[in-house]
């Protein structure tokens, strides 16, 4: 029998959903009653289906060709599994064949099993688009014949695929792969039928629920500032919570015409923290095509977006763009470039690390479990990127994961999958990083009942203190709008201390642009970058739990400014609030170094002050004609002008001996010890007097 294929098909997510902690048995059930998945009645040219009434009905009124309906399913295949359909003829070409369509790509790449009116069945694959005859036309006197109802079975046992008709098993082969989701109804040539049900079931597992799912907040529906009567989705909020992202489709305002897609931005009212409305963030970021952000930076100040564009700031092709911003907008958004970089699939999502330096991506690639994993790639000294590795089948399953967001803390990763049990097609999940190979993630845990529906959920972000989550969703009868859902403990990153402040010109007192980088305290391994507004000075960086750090502010032109933190025994989320200033390099000027640790009433440096100390022996280095005094100074105290005044000496050689052993000529430096004559606080606090315990250096000469 020949077979041309009519390409007209029909896609939807379809999954049963369950309260349940474990997966219902059923995958997929549909008995095409009030309330079960819907199938639409259309009519083309060649094609009338009908649906309702217990019945799907499908006339195919064009010889010759075959006709495909079919729905998304995410079937593991490797596993045990039955799919079994029920379909009568009562019209047609006795000899052309109806039944089922399973683990399909597309038309192109597909299985079909089916039965003709005549008596014969046949099993079928499409590869690339060619026919292959598993089975041929074999007669059966298991097959029934017109106005007759035939159940159509296949099933996977321990690897082995059975292939039932009426209850007998006509054929059995080893399993085959899966080309991929969708499952439903093959009719060729002039044929009538009517399909009474399609059931796919598969051995039911626990779902893995955070802990207290069932303390998630409702889903809150955002005001007519941020959800309008067009479609919102792909929200990424911004690690303070400040700053909401939304890509709009298809919007009058958008800068394009009809199916374009642009980004828009709501600020936070703090007062009552309500959003303000969106506002269209323009070029450069939007151009006339569909555009989208993916991730942006814990300092607000760097994107990732959507789309490859050129020097003028036009779209030509997919990919993955980054763009900063600048004292007036943002800049043309630059590709990024990925060592061997490829994708089978049609779609990609993607975020950036809290420190910059790494890419999580989903792609379909050579290595990929199943229809797409989520790989990291690792930025370069050149500012390209390696090529991407998959992280691993604690995460990545058979089918596709999607939408990946990396929490503020670096280690807590929201993402989106079929694969794992869950209550609908795709449910939210949560899993943590264990090490730094990024190869080793914790068993994921789904979101539970409060975020996953039955239908296909993803798309979920969180600020750092991980209070609140924004998703978008869609409610029956109307369009995907964005939503807030307040969050329990378990579900929100691990603790961080989120700093923020403004960089300051120490002379002018006016804000100023800097370069921010972090290190373990101690350390010269820089941990992460983040940059300050360049028109505000604001700054913004994330520091997780379990260590003691210290952060720099560096402009060219300027002393670098350096403090430190404590997140070692941290509990919980917490805001420190730090203005930073950096110092001229004249004449005069003189900088405290924040992070110099001596022995208590001693004056032997710590190795927690060797970075500092190098970044002076730097400056010195790239300022040849520089001269400095180093000051030392104690609190004020009951030990003695003399105590104090030797203390703070020794201190301040100290310093010096440390700069001179690197190779500063010593009649660069001076030192001095001034006690406690010169405090800067005169409150006789133990917090305040630390901080009149200090070194400082002066500039005397340039």
């Amino acid at each position: 029998m020949k077979r041309i294929l009519f390409f007209l098909f029909c896609i939807s997510t379809i999954a049963l959903f369950s309260q349940s902690p474990t997966q219902s048995e059923y995958l997929f059930k549909c008995d095409f009653n009030a309330g079960d998945p819907e199938w639409k009645s259309y009519k083309e040219k060649n094609v009338i289906v009908e649906t309702g009434k217990g019945k799907l009905l499908i006339e195919h009124l064009k010889e010759g060709t075959s006709w495909y309906q079919y729905k998304e399913v995410y079937l593991n295949t490797n596993e045990d599994f039955e799919i079994t359909m029920a379909s009568m003829q009562y019209r047609g070409e006795t000899n052309e064949g109806h039944g089922l369509v399973f683990a399909a790509k597309d038309l192109d790449d597909c299985y079909v099993f089916d039965v003709s009116s005549n008596g014969y069945f046949s099993i079928f694959k499409n590869v690339g688009g060619k026919y292959t005859a598993i089975i041929e036309w074999t007669k059966s006197s298991f097959a029934r014949k017109m106005n007759e109802t035939n159940i159509l079975t296949v099933k996977n046992t321990a690897g082995k695929w059975h292939f039932s008709l009426n209850g007998t098993e006509v054929h059995s082969m080893p399993a085959q792969k899966s080309y991929g989701f969708y499952y439903g109804f093959y009719v060729s040539g002039l044929n009538y039928v009517e399909h009474d049900y399609l059931y796919i079931k598969r051995k039911a597992k626990p779902i893995n629920l955070i802990d207290n799912y069932n303390s998630f907040g409702e889903k809150v529906h955002l005001s007519s500032n941020i959800n309008s009567a067009h479609t919102e989705i792909s929200p990424v909020v911004s690690a303070d919570e400040k700053l909401l992202f939304v890509t709009r489709d298809e919007h009058p305002n958008n800068m394009g015409e009809k199916l374009s897609d642009d980004i828009w931005v709501s600020k936070l009212n703090e007062k009552d923290s309500s959003w303000g409305p969106l506002k269209n963030v323009g070029a450069p970021l939007n151009t006339e095509g569909r555009n989208f952000l993916i991730s942006i930076s814990n300092d607000n100040n760097t994107v990732l977006v959507g789309n490859k564009y050129d020097k003028e700031g036009k779209v030509i092709g997919k990919g993955i763009s980054i763009a900063h911003r600048t004292a007036t907008g943002w800049t043309i958004p630059k590709s990024m470039e990925i060592k061997n970089y490829y994708n089978h699939n049609e779609y990609t999502e993607s975020c950036l690390s809290p420190e910059g330096n790494v890419l999580l991506i989903t792609c379909e690639r050579d290595d990929t479990y199943g229809d797409k994993d989520i790989y990291f790639c690792l930025l370069q000294p050149d500012s390209t990127w390696s090529e991407p590795k998959n992280i691993g089948k604690a995460v990545n399953t058979f089918a596709g994961e999607v939408g990946p967001f990396l929490a503020a803390d670096g280690k807590t990763l929201y993402f989106s999958s079929a694969g794992h049990p869950g209550y609908g097609s795709n449910d939210i999940f949560m899993t943590r990083r264990l090490d730094d190979t990024w190869k080793n993630w914790s068993a994921p845990k789904n979101l539970g009942p409060k975020i996953n529906t039955e239908k296909w959920d993803a798309y979920y972000t969180v600020p750092a203190s991980g209070k609140n989550a924004y998703v978008a969703s869609t409610t029956p009868g109307a369009l995907e709008d964005i939503y807030r859902i307040k969050q329990p403990e378990s579900a929100k990153p691990l603790p961080l201390i989120l700093i923020h402040g403004v960089v300051y010109n120490s002379e002018t007192k006016q804000p100023m642009q800097a370069e921010i980088t972090y290190s373990e305290l101690g350390s010269h391994k820089i941990i992460g970058k983040a940059s300050s507004n360049p028109a505000t000075g604001v700054f913004m960086i994330a520091l997780p739990k379990g260590k003691k750090y210290s952060f720099h502010a560096m402009h060219k032109g300027f002393a670098s400014s350096h403090y430190n933190t404590d997140a070692v025994n941290l509990k919980s989320y917490k805001e420190e609030n730090v203005d930073m200033y950096l110092t001229p390099i004249k004449e005069g000027a003189s900088i405290v170094m924040n992070n110099l640790f001596f022995t208590a009433n001693k004056y032997d440096l710590l190795p927690e002050s060797f970075p500092e100390l190098d970044k002076l022996y730097d400056m010195l280095k790239e300022n040849p004609k520089l001269k400095i005094e180093i000051g030392g100074h104690t609190s004020i105290n009951n030990s003695g002008d003399k105590f104090n005044t030797d203390l703070s000496t020794n201190r301040a050689l100290a310093v010096k001996t440390y700069i001179i052993s690197k190779g500063i000529k010593e009649d660069r430096i001076t030192h001095k010890g001034y006690g406690f004559s010169k405090p800067i606080y005169k409150e006789e606090t133990e917090a305040i007097q630390a901080k009149n315990r200090r070194v400082e250096f002066t500039i005397l000469a340039k």
